[in-house]
């Protein structure tokens, strides 16, 4: 079973879907990085599918935490997700 199947049982073991999914994401404190992972799983679930956004700086505010909560369609659009945002630029964590 690939790596990729495994990720897809897990997340239909632990989802139901379609459903609302929780992406976490960790970076530099930076002008436009909210932006950039906003746009990023925008790119993935589609404008019509309506991302909420919430921010939280680190105590010294060099990195901010971005939680993004959006309707997925699959557990492939959850690994399409995270795939657009391991791109982005400045990620260090995602959950």
């Amino acid at each position: 079973m690939s790596e990729e199947q495994t990720m897809i049982d897990r997340l239909n073991a632990m989802h139901e879907f379609p459903g609302d999914f929780i992406f976490k994401v960790i970076g530099e404190n930076e002008p436009t990085f909210v932006s950039r992972v906003v746009q990023a799983a925008v790119n993935a679930i589609g404008e019509s599918g309506g991302v909420d956004v919430d921010t939280r700086e680190s105590g010294k505010g060099r990195h901010v935490a971005v939680t993004l909560s959006a309707r997925v369609q699959s557990p492939q659009m959850v690994l399409e997700v995270y795939g657009l945002l391991k791109a982005v630029q400045g990620v260090r964590f995602m959950l």
